[in-house]
């Protein structure tokens, strides 16, 4: 994907007129590589949601001409406040909305979406149910928001309204090939530190380790711990008139 069009194509998908300069900086120096910081430590309102967009567009460019992606084909965004699950949910559904746009449709193509296919989106979190868009095909990419006790209980293999048949499936589908964006992680230690442990290669918990493709996570918090490896503001990024 040529630079140039990193801000068009994001100006496409999120409604955005401009790319900030930390969303091209995530995007140029980790997303696109497959290699993630070990957070994200960003000052409140500068759209962490936003990590969807730029993960779509990096799927995209690894996806295109039948590539192997580097990051995960689902991105599984999970806060632990039923109020911004829903607001996240809306920017995933603005994000599928998007990629009906003409402009956007080498984007849709590189990500294996035929003609008039959706974006899978599904939300995870109580009194919600679940479309179950995200189960229906395990080589395409997907998007799917939850709260912290829908996604883990899944995770551990006893999801809230699953039946005993699929809770195998759905732990599955979220323990492989997953990246968790855990927002606001600040809320839930135990649950990240829950993630790193499935993440971390433990032989009991991956002896096939080498021939799938692991879950991945990466906190957000504008609070949080601070990591050695942790993204964040730079000088230059500062400088942004928005910022």
């Amino acid at each position: 994907m040529c630079v140039s069009l990193y801000g068009k194509y994001f100006s496409g998908l999120s409604g955005h007129r401009n790319i900030l300069s930390w969303q091209r900086r995530l995007l140029s120096e980790h997303l696109l590589s497959g290699r993630l910081p070990e957070a994200l430590d960003l000052p409140t309102g500068l759209g962490k949601t936003s990590v969807m967009a730029l993960w779509l567009l990096a799927l995209a460019e690894q996806m295109k001409d039948g590539g192997s992606p580097k990051l995960p084909r689902r991105l599984v965004y999970v806060v632990d406040r039923r109020a911004v699950v829903d607001q996240a949910t809306e920017e995933a559904e603005k994000l599928r909305a998007a990629l009906h746009r003409p402009e956007l449709s080498g984007v849709r193509t590189a990500l294996g979406l035929a003609e008039g296919e959706e974006l899978p989106v599904s939300t995870l979190r109580g009194k919600l149910a679940d479309n179950r868009a995200w189960l229906a095909d395990p080589a395409k990419p997907a998007i799917i928001i939850g709260t912290v006790d829908m996604t883990g209980s899944r995770l551990l293999f006893s999801g809230y309204g699953v039946g005993r048949g699929m809770r195998p499936v759905h732990a599955a589908m979220l323990a492989v090939d997953s990246l968790f964006v855990l927002d606001e992680s600040h809320l839930a230690p135990a649950f990240q530190k829950l993630l790193e442990q499935i993440a971390g290669g433990d032989e009991r918990l991956w002896p096939e380790r080498e021939i799938i493709r692991p879950l991945r996570v990466l906190p957000l918090s504008a609070t949080g711990e601070r990591k050695a490896r942790a993204f964040t503001l730079t000088p230059e990024d500062e400088r942004d008139a928005i910022v």
